[in-house]
């Protein structure tokens, strides 16, 4: 039974939008940008916040309420950690762990609408502001980011890049943001009726079309040292994608993981990424 309410609920969404189109394509498109905008998990559970406690946290304002940082300090470079789609700090302590043993200072943020940060809706371009922001407050010199935190990490630095930050690594990034909602279409079952909506409506209020929003254009900005890490059978973001992004940065070193499917917090990646940074 819940398997198969699983399943229905995402249909009678896109019915919803469907009909809702035919009326108004501007009002179907503002519900189904929301609905993809709303993290169903990723809020902080008891064994994870006792983990996070051994860290300090702060709440820091932005332009939409409060995000919450956490801090394990060291006298190493200070590395900022930033977590994907329906997750939160906690996904790195299996990284946050061996960096603490090299004293490394480490620095980890709960996107927004995630973990203890204020929110209802996530969207790459605002968790970008806040990378913005805690990049501006901390200066980290390094930065490894998870999935969509890579993909906002990858645009903001093309909007504003920061010299502060010696090497960059990205786990399992997206590539282009037509793929993604082209996957919520298929999820849902909304015409294209809706998807010419939602596109004029992310134009309209990000200033770039669905297929103007490509992490292969932006990472070009990126003259640093990157690693890139994808499975070939991460079943969420295609491993095409690293591929793409790859093929616009010349410099850009990558790593098949043969473990850890797109999570990638597996051992064998966690030696690929600390033996990436720590290589002069």
């Amino acid at each position: 039974m819940k398997t198969f309410l699983n399943k229905a609920i995402p249909k009678l969404y896109g019915f919803y939008f469907n009909i809702l189109a035919i009326f108004s394509g501007k009002l179907a498109a503002q519900k189904a940008l929301s609905v993809f905008s709303i993290p169903r998990k990723g809020k902080i559970s008891p064994i994870q916040d006792q983990f996070l406690k051994t860290g300090s946290k702060q709440l820091i304002g932005w332009d939409e309420g409060l995000y919450a940082l956490y801090r394990w300090k060291g006298t190493g470079a200070t590395v900022l950690l930033l977590h994907g789609w329906e997750s939160n700090a906690f996904r790195w302590k299996y990284l946050i762990e061996p960096l603490l043993k090299k004293n490394y200072n480490i620095i980890a943020i709960d996107a927004p609408a995630h973990g203890g940060s204020d929110g209802i809706e996530f969207t790459a371009i605002k968790y970008a502001k806040i990378i913005k922001q805690t990049i501006a407050l901390y200066e980290p010199e390094l930065l490894v980011a998870h999935s969509v935190g890579a993909m906002a990490t990858i645009y903001q630095e093309h909007k504003h890049a920061h010299n502060c930050i010696k090497k960059f690594v990205f786990l399992g990034s997206p590539n282009k943001l037509e793929d993604v909602m082209r996957g919520y279409q298929r999820v849902v079952s909304f015409n294209e009726s809706v998807y010419s909506a939602l596109d004029r409506l992310i134009h309209k209020t990000f200033g770039m079309y669905i297929q103007d929003f490509n992490s292969a254009d932006f990472i070009r900005s990126i003259k640093v040292p990157v690693l890139l890490v994808h499975n070939p059978n991460d079943a969420v973001i295609t491993f095409k994608s690293m591929q793409e992004i790859a093929s616009q940065l010349p410099q850009a070193k990558t790593y098949t993981s043969l473990t850890g499917g797109h999570s990638l917090y597996t051992p064998e990646v966690i030696d690929a990424v600390i033996d990436f940074i720590e290589t002069p």
